[in-house]
């Protein structure tokens, strides 16, 4: 009897790590298509007021939206959890690499429903150097509650809202370079 339930107990963990591994290769296969189908988003200015915004750094110290008044700001909701946050996170590095040492350009890269520690090794497991933050889903203002993640959105220097999307995007492209130089230059 004790052979048999150890035969059975294998062969239960040997399905469970097939399993896990069918679900791993299932998300970056889809993450792989996403990938491939993103394009640049279709960003228009369209000036609003802006709701501020609370989160926190990986190390628990709180901040505001508001705060970043005089710099144009990328906002960029996402989750480890969302396929399509993972997919276009390349093209958000890839952004903020062209901006890094711009002292007029900040990025806010807060992941919703996920720890700092969860944050932190997606981080590092994907070579990404991006300024991470967390929130949680009652600090979004009502306005930015858009539904469907990622979620990104673009303030002016004097902290108006200036533009907004959802879904993944090509963020490395030309024509957000140029719409985030012209926010600059206004």
């Amino acid at each position: 009897m004790g052979k048999l339930l150890t035969r059975a107990l294998l062969v239960l963990a040997v399905l469970a790590i097939a399993v896990l591994a069918a679900a791993w290769a299932g998300f970056h296969l889809v993450e792989a298509k996403i990938a491939a189908k993103m394009e640049p988003p279709q960003l228009r200015l369209e000036p609003e007021p802006a709701s501020d915004l609370a989160y926190r750094t990986l190390d628990g110290v709180p901040r505001q939206l508001s705060s970043t008044r005089g710099k144009v700001v990328f906002v960029d909701l996402w989750g480890t959890w969302c396929i399509q946050c993972v997919a276009e996170m390349p093209t958000v590095q890839k952004l903020y690499e062209h901006y890094r040492n711009d002292p007029q350009v900040q990025f806010l890269v807060i992941s919703r429903l996920d720890s700092p520690a969860a944050v932190r090794r997606y981080a590092q497991r994907n070579h990404l150097t991006l300024p991470f933050y967390v929130m949680e889903d009652d600090d979004i203002p009502a306005s930015m509650r858009l539904n469907q993640y990622p979620a990104t959105f673009l303030y002016a220097k004097d902290g108006t809202l200036v533009a907004n999307h959802t879904g993944a995007a090509d963020w490395s492209a030309p024509s957000v370079i140029a719409f985030i130089d012209g926010l600059k230059a206004q």
